[in-house]
């Protein structure tokens, strides 16, 4: 895996002992993972908030680079192993919590994101009716909730980030897999366990909005409409996962078809293994395969 430093130059095979580069369908969607044998000079550039980037020219922020072995010495020198995670550039600030208060109304997720500081711009957007997000919490939790409540996911492309519904997010060019490469998940309580009653005030500060059916847990959205609510409960189930060699088409947000289902990868996950510690090179990816379901 050829990964870029700051410097123009890369981490040599003989440096780099693995990496999992991630994509998924959340507020903070792409991320990388490292093991990286480290002299002085990769030191230096394996620092928080220095940035990596990818052979596809995705630009990565690290936010957390540790020593987990200083015991090996080479040329008279020790070289220590780095353990480094980055983060889609811009969104590192998501990770923490928020230092301040942001309330927004008739809003878009561009100036959610900017307003809690993220340094990204969404090439594909959605309006969104109101955001909150109060101080010392987790702004990727209150953007999952936003998305929730608008049936959307993020999705990181070669075009950039975008907001997408999940009506919207079937639809497309889609790859052909042979039903003896997936795994199919049966796990019928993913529904059950999702089923929950959203329930929310109408205006008047009296009425009900939603319906609460039984042996449903309840959880109360304020200000939702019945619109959201309805929303609310239309979610992604895993089906499925596939694992093959090295395969860049698997990832987030891209349509597979197997055995005539249409799915979508809900996360994909290239993983390398250079061996250089002992074992056997690994070049793979595993792929979480989801459907929409409605929980009417």
């Amino acid at each position: 895996m050829n990964i870029q430093l700051e410097d123009g130059s890369s981490i040599g095979g003989g440096n780099l002992v693995s990496a999992i580069y991630r994509t998924d369908l959340v507020p903070v969607p792409v991320t990388l993972e490292l093991v990286v044998k480290a002299d002085d000079r990769l030191h230096g550039l394996l620092l928080i908030d220095k940035t990596l980037t990818t052979p596809k020219g995705v630009s990565l922020t690290i936010v957390k680079s540790q020593i987990i072995n200083e015991q090996s010495i080479k040329a008279g020198k020790r070289i220590a192993a780095l353990h480094v995670i980055a983060v889609l550039s811009g969104c590192e600030v998501l990770l923490g919590v928020t230092k301040k208060a942001v309330s927004l109304t008739n809003t878009s997720f561009n100036e959610v994101y900017r307003a809690l500081g993220a340094k990204v711009r969404i090439k594909r957007d959605i309006k969104l009716a109101s955001f909150v997000c109060l101080k010392g919490q987790m702004p990727t939790v209150a953007i999952a909730k936003a998305l929730q409540k608008e049936s959307a996911v993020i999705c990181h492309s070669e075009q950039g980030l975008s907001v997408i519904r999940l009506n919207e997010l079937m639809i497309g060019e889609v790859t052909l897999f042979d039903k003896s490469a997936v795994q199919w998940i049966n796990h019928p309580n993913a529904i059950r366990h999702g089923n929950i009653n959203y329930l929310s005030i109408d205006d008047n500060g009296s009425d009900i909005l939603g319906t609460a059916r039984a042996e449903r847990s309840i959880e109360y959205y304020p200000r939702a409409d019945n619109r959201e609510l309805q929303n609310l409960r239309r979610i992604l189930i895993t089906k499925a996962t596939i694992t093959r060699q090295l395969d860049d088409r698997l990832d987030a947000g891209k349509l597979v078809v197997v055995d005539d289902k249409t799915l979508v990868i809900l996360t994909g996950a290239h993983r390398f293994e250079s061996g250089a510690l002992g074992g056997p090179a690994v070049m793979a990816t595993k792929a979480w395969l989801a459907q929409v379901e409605d929980r009417a």
